[in-house]
């Protein structure tokens, strides 16, 4: 194991080369191989000193080597596409657990969820503000309160066939609507119960004419193929009738103030708020904007789908179908 010069021999060094003795006469007075002198002024020379040698110089230069060798330990594995692709992810409110495990899955590249999580410590230790970016666990998003009233031929979740909670076909949604800042604007959210593929389309108003058109937009713009729809008891989704024939999908309703019933289309509308904020006028959103939200979402893996994204599990449905 080779071992490393001290201070001292680092002087030894500066204080012979100054008198012009050779660097084999120095390893043999140094009881080292000329290699490894060769290698420290060669390494440790720096080269604004016009080749001159400086004991130290050379300490501080072979301290922030050392130090570069033992961050290249404490975070295994991460290399400039790895920290790239972190940081894109991170901007894009993706957490370490799902890049871990996409860099896995997708570049077999294996960087541990704690690495990652160290890494970016490290880096906000060096001034870099990345903390930020990650996720928050906080409080699961709620709709604000709206007036609800009974909506004719409603028919209630208690009738929904068995199979939409198996999750074993697409096209059972469960939809929703955000709304924006002094509710002046407002988007229609659609989201499948088995793939996650989540539909944004922004709407004119929080009326059923609204949502009706919105649906036209969606059924005209995309194949997808409807089979359950499931709302809560806002007056938005009263046109519910005329979106089933739409459609062609049966339209049911989750029993009043049971968000729980509709738990996916909450999360994903949550999802949603990391990109677009309470206080955010949706009309000044453009609709690249919002196409770019909905390609992140649809495309970033996922945890409880074995860490694919739902467009993976999307087309996995349609190819086995």
């Amino acid at each position: 194991m080779a071992v490393h010069l001290t201070s001292e021999d680092r002087f030894y060094i500066e204080k012979r080369r100054a008198e012009n003795i050779s660097m084999r006469a120095i390893a043999r007075e140094l009881e080292r191989s000329p290699s490894s002198i060769s290698r420290e002024l060669g390494r440790n020379t720096p080269h604004d000193f016009d080749g001159l040698y400086s004991s130290r110089a050379a300490d501080n230069l072979a301290k922030q080597r050392r130090a570069t060798a033992s961050q290249s330990k404490a975070f295994k594995g991460i290399d400039s596409f790895v920290d790239r692709y972190l940081r894109q992810s991170l901007a894009n409110h993706t957490s370490p657990n799902v890049v871990s495990s996409e860099l896995a899955l997708k570049y077999q590249t294996h960087v541990s969820e704690n690495t990652l999580y160290r890494y970016i410590e490290y880096l906000e230790d060096q001034g870099e503000s990345l903390r930020k970016d990650l996720p928050r666990r906080g409080k699961p998003y709620k709709r604000s309160g709206t007036v609800r009233s009974t909506i004719k031929n409603r028919v209630d979740i208690s009738e929904r066939p068995a199979i939409v909670d198996e999750k074993t076909e697409i096209g059972h949604v469960e939809i929703d609507t955000i709304v924006g800042k002094n509710h002046k604007s407002q988007l229609l959210t659609i989201v499948d119960k088995a793939s996650k593929v989540v539909t944004i389309r922004r709407i004119k108003s929080k009326s059923a004419e609204a949502v009706i058109e919105g649906f036209k937009d969606v059924h005209q713009s995309t194949f997808y193929e409807f089979k359950t729809i499931t709302a809560d008891n806002g007056t938005e989704f009263a046109g519910h009738q005329e979106v089933a024939k739409i459609t062609e999908a049966d339209f049911y309703f989750a029993k009043p103030y049971s968000s729980w019933e509709r738990g996916l289309n909450e999360h994903t509308n949550g999802l949603i708020r990391r990109f677009l904020p309470k206080g955010t006028y949706f009309n000044d959103v453009s609709d690249q904007e919002l196409s770019r939200i909905e390609h992140i979402l649809n495309t970033r893996g996922r945890e409880c789908l074995g860490f694919y994204s739902p467009y993976d599990i999307f087309m996995q449905h349609l190819n086995a179908a």
